[in-house]
């Protein structure tokens, strides 16, 4: 039985599979497996996959196209080991990730998950620097809450390191949900597990502009979403916070790039869902947020 098994769900990315795949084959701790799980694919993944011939790699595949969650929850059933790692498809591992991993859950078997932090790389036509997205240190589940509510924590899937115990006893991930889906685990995880995060660059996300996270056009309907399954999230002053400018943010966005009708069209939605006076009461909290944090930056804070 391996001691960590890493998924990796996929759909129609012959052309990057095996960098993210040859990524996980390089770490310094060997004792793994990779599943990845191709979501009904309609081009060479496949065999871009079992083209690696390495026992370590079980290629499990969907009949149909059915989500990245559907996917990631198929690797996570069929894990053979006690501790779950996630990487998709267009990412890498720094080759030190798993070992990082092993050793952290050996040295702390009363942590269920571990939330790692990574290097995001943007395309060269963007102009943007590489970033390094580090998070806080901190060691149980109620001041992990806080961070993510707060925005003070970055948790990308690849992100999350746990025990299948606790993944499996949480709900495993969404299936209905398209986008955030880390986000939406992550706050039942702190409901049943006891959750840390260290500031350790473990992986590298490359940014990529037809990612679903990258699209403003889907972000009002999956924070609906969430507020409606985390009411917290809306309600709670600590909490809402990350709402705040989160709504602040996708509205200025939107008006930068003279996209008027649609930060209307969002605004509107919010405001049926939620009420206008809410919005409105939520947008000016996240302008202030969005100040405090650069005079933060500006004086180095």
């Amino acid at each position: 039985m391996p001691s960590i098994s890493v998924v990796m769900p996929v759909y129609n990315r012959e052309r990057v599979v095996r960098r993210a795949v040859d990524s996980v084959l390089a770490q310094t701790f060997a004792d793994f497996e990779l599943l990845v799980v191709d979501d009904g694919s309609s081009d060479g993944t496949a065999a871009a996959v079992e083209a690696c011939a390495d026992p370590r790699v079980r290629l499990l595949r969907q009949p149909e196209n059915r989500g990245g969650n559907a996917a990631r929850n198929r690797g996570v059933r069929e894990a053979q080991a006690s501790l779950i790692a996630f990487i998709d498809s267009d990412d890498r591992f720094r080759p030190e990730k798993l070992a990082y991993v092993a050793d952290y859950f050996a040295r702390r078997p009363d942590v269920d998950v571990l939330i790692d932090s990574f290097e995001l790389v943007y395309p060269p036509e963007t102009g943007k620097p590489t970033a390094l997205r580090t998070n806080p240190v901190l060691d149980d589940s109620a001041a992990v809450e806080t961070a993510i509510f707060a925005r003070r924590m970055f948790k990308a899937t690849p992100s999350i390191s746990l025990r299948k115990e606790a993944i499996v006893r949480a709900g495993l991930f969404d299936e209905a949900l398209k986008r955030r889906q880390d986000f939406d685990l992550m706050l039942r995880l702190v409901k049943t597990a006891r959750c840390a995060s260290t500031d350790a660059v473990l992986w590298t996300k490359e940014w990529s502009t037809d990612a679903i996270s990258a699209k403003a056009d889907t972000f009002m309907a999956a924070t609906i979403d969430l507020c409606r399954r985390h009411p917290d999230y809306l309600d709670a002053p600590a909490h809402r916070v990350g709402l705040a400018r989160d709504l602040a943010r996708h509205f200025l966005r939107l008006v930068g790039k003279g996209r008027i009708g649609a930060a209307v069209a969002d605004a509107r939605r919010f405001g049926s869902a939620f009420g206008a006076g809410r919005l409105a009461s939520l947008a000016a909290e996240g302008v202030g947020e969005i100040v405090r944090r650069r005079r933060e930056r500006s004086r180095g804070g």
